[in-house]
Formats: structure tokens, sequence, C-alpha cells
């Protein structure tokens, strides 16, 4: 089928032409569509049968250009062939944290899959103060187990370069690299600043000659470190999620990176969520000192709980796949060495990409609604000041870090409990 935009009144029509279809909805007249799209990317529609409510699916697709900007900014419609290539990658290795799919097209642009709708994307209950006391635990499962079975420690060579070169994602890469890594830090017109945010706080950040060096770094690593197949995109927005499970959605940014790159944006959203809920919960009536806490140590428990399930599989498999290499006296203690010492790497990669990921929600075109929808002005720069802080110590001494918890405990003291 060639490609067409689709809408709410051309849907139905095109669902009831897929045989994958058929056995998803038992009455295509009685259609309910919604178009529920709030990302900067795609289109998704929610599609109801009104007559049995459990027929039900999602249906998302790439247009030829960035929604958030309009047809002014043109953007290849390739990103749906990677996203779709993610998640059926994600979901072998996963089963239980990434949706069903029922259907792809790269033709059209199109994966139709589970509709979630026992779930909510999880920014939205975080801003509204709900806690999920799985979610650790989950998300370091999926980082664990897709970062690991996708690297070369656990894949052969060859398997590993095939790999990579089916996910040369070049167009959302270039969005990353300039969006995430260059922008925000140069006086770029794309920006968009909180009026009560000073000169000075901008030179914080944009004047910094050690800071701007740092971040020169993580961006030459995002473009080099082909270590994982990576999501590419994981913020909380890309999480969907109620008290008992977890999914990891829209991965259309997945390709082959640094390992630090999922881990420090899934991190560094949450700081944010931590320094805005000082106001939020207030906002709420509540003492924001628990729901602060939960936070800290969802991140706390999400690196460490990662860092050991990254090592169980890696040591499992250092012992099944080339035992003959640390073959002699004290060879597996060299192991343990091998395995601490790159974990250590990844942290310090964790720490720096989620500086860029935090610095440039401040300064950059797209915002996180933790922050951009407090309505004060001087609330939400006090708040933003804090994240500018947080992330260029982050940025700037990423190597200087012996564990989560000291990053927990400097988060602390730039934003008491």
């Amino acid at each position: 089928m060639a490609y067409e935009i689709l809408a709410t009144d051309s849907i139905t029509e095109y669902l009831r032409s897929l045989e994958s279809m058929q056995s998803v909805f038992s009455n295509f007249d009685s259609l309910e569509i919604e178009e529920v799209g709030d990302g900067n990317l795609n289109y998704v529609f929610l599609i109801t049968n009104r007559e049995k409510p459990d027929e039900t699916v999602a249906l998302k697709q790439a247009v030829p250009y960035l929604r958030v900007v309009g047809e002014s900014y043109p953007l290849s419609r390739e990103r749906m062939r990677f996203e779709i290539q993610a998640l059926v990658k994600q979901k072998e290795l996963c089963p239980q944290l990434v949706p069903v799919i029922y259907h792809s097209s790269v033709e059209m642009s199109v994966v139709i899959m589970q509709n979630l709708k026992e779930h909510q994307i999880l920014r939205g209950q975080i801003i509204e103060g709900r806690t999920f006391p799985l979610l650790a635990d989950h998300m370091s499962t999926f980082l664990a187990q897709t970062l690991f079975h996708t690297s070369d420690w656990y894949l052969s060579s060859a398997d590993k370069k095939e790999a990579v070169a089916t996910f040369i994602n070049k167009d959302l890469c270039k969005l990353t690299e300039d969006f995430v890594f260059t922008f925000a830090f140069e006086k770029h017109e794309t920006n968009d600043y909180n009026e009560a945010l000073t000169e000075e706080d901008i030179h914080f950040i944009q004047h910094d000659g050690e800071l701007k060096v740092a971040l020169a770094e993580m961006k030459y690593k995002f473009m080099n470190n082909a270590e994982a197949m990576l999501h590419g995109d994981l913020h909380i927005g890309s999480i969907m999620a109620n008290e008992k499970e977890t999914y990891v959605i829209d991965p259309e940014f997945s390709f082959y990176g640094p390992m630090g790159f999922d881990l420090g944006a899934f991190i560094g959203n949450l700081f944010m969520s931590y320094f805005s809920h000082q106001h939020r919960q207030e906002l709420l009536g509540n003492d924001p000192r628990q729901y602060r806490t939960w936070i800290l140590n969802t991140i706390a428990d999400t690196w460490n709980q990662f860092s050991e399930k990254f090592d169980a599989l890696w040591k499992e498999h250092q012992q099944k796949g080339d035992p003959l290499y640390f073959d002699y006296p004290n060879g597996s203690a060299h192991a343990d060495q091998q395995r601490a010492r790159f974990l250590e790497q990844v942290l310090s990669d964790a720490l720096g990409f989620a500086a860029c990921k935090m610095l440039r929600r401040i300064f950059g075109l797209a915002k996180v609604a933790d922050i951009a929808d407090i309505k004060d002005f001087e609330e939400r720069a006090s708040i933003e000041r804090m994240t500018l802080r947080l992330g260029k110590i982050l940025a700037t001494q990423r190597d200087q870090f012996n564990s989560i918890e000291e990053v927990v405990e400097l988060a602390k003291t730039i934003s008491p409990l």
C-alpha cells in the first residue's frame, strides 16, 4: 500500500484491509477512534469497538516532518522502521515490559499495538504524586536485559556488527545531537527560556568552558560508542505504568550507542521530578519529604539493581561463553575486576548523559511538564536553577562519583528534603 497520512475518517477502512486486524475486531462499523498523540514526532490513535471495549488497539504513524514544528521541518519516515525493529527485539528480551505488536508496516510507517488502557504515561502520574513500588525493579530489568544482550559482551563480533548496521538511525540521531548536545548550549533560535531566568543563569551554562568541553565529550561518546542497542529516548514520558505493571514504549530513536545514555535519560528525568516536587507536593497540601524520598530511592535502586542484574548476566555468560580467557590462577578475580571497571564507566557515562538531558530541558526547545507547567515563573526559575546546578556538576565531575548514593546526597544538598 502506498504511503498516506491516516486520519480519524480513513483509519477504519485501513484496518478493515489488514488480515491481522480481522482477529482483533469483530465489527469494523462500530469503531471509535481518538487521536491522543502529545509527543513531538508522531500521531497516535486509540481505536476501540464501542460494542466490545476489550477489542482495542493503539495505532502510531510517523509523518514526514517533525510534528512539534510542522511541515517546515522535514523528517524522514524511516524512524518507524527503527521503532519496529527495536520493539521486536525488546519484546523478545523483555516480553513482560513491552506491549504486544499486532501489525507493522514500514511502507505506511505504521505500528499497531496493544492499547495499554489500564496504564498511564508515567510522567503525568509522577506529576500527580503517585508512587510505583515496582518501577526500579522493572526498569533495571529492561535496561540490563536489552543492553547486555545486544552488546559485545553477549553477541559474537559478526552478529554485533550486523546489528549495528541495521540501526544506523541517522535522522533521529542528528536530532539528538542537535537538541540534546548542541543547540541548548549556544545562542540558538530554537531555544526557549523561562522569562524569570536571568542572563547570569544562561551564562552559568553557556559560557562555562569546562562544562562546554564536558558536554562535547558526551556528544562524542553518543556519536561513536556503539556499545548496545538503545531505546534512545528513555524519559518518563516513554513509559506507561500502573502499580503492578510497567511498559516501555516509543523507541523510534533506537540505535547502537553508549549504554549510559538510556540510563542517564531515565535518571535525569527523575532528578528533575525530585526538584519539582518541593513545589508540587506543597500545592497538593502534602509533606514533600515522603514523595521526594521515593523518587531518590527509585533513582538509587534503578542503578544498583541494574548493575547487579547486568553483572549477573555477564558473569553467567562469561563462564559459559569463553571460559578459557580467564582460565588461570586468580582468573575469576580478574574477570570480576573487568566487569566492575566497565560498570564504573557506565555509571560515569550515565551521569554525564543525565546532565545533558537535564540542562537541555531548561534551555532547549522541548521541555518537561514537571517543571515547565509550573505557573509561577519565579518558582519555576528556582527549580530550574537547581536542575542547572546539578547538571553542571554531574557533567564536569562525572568520573568522581563512586556510587549513585553520592549523587543522591548531592541532590539533597542542592534541594534538601
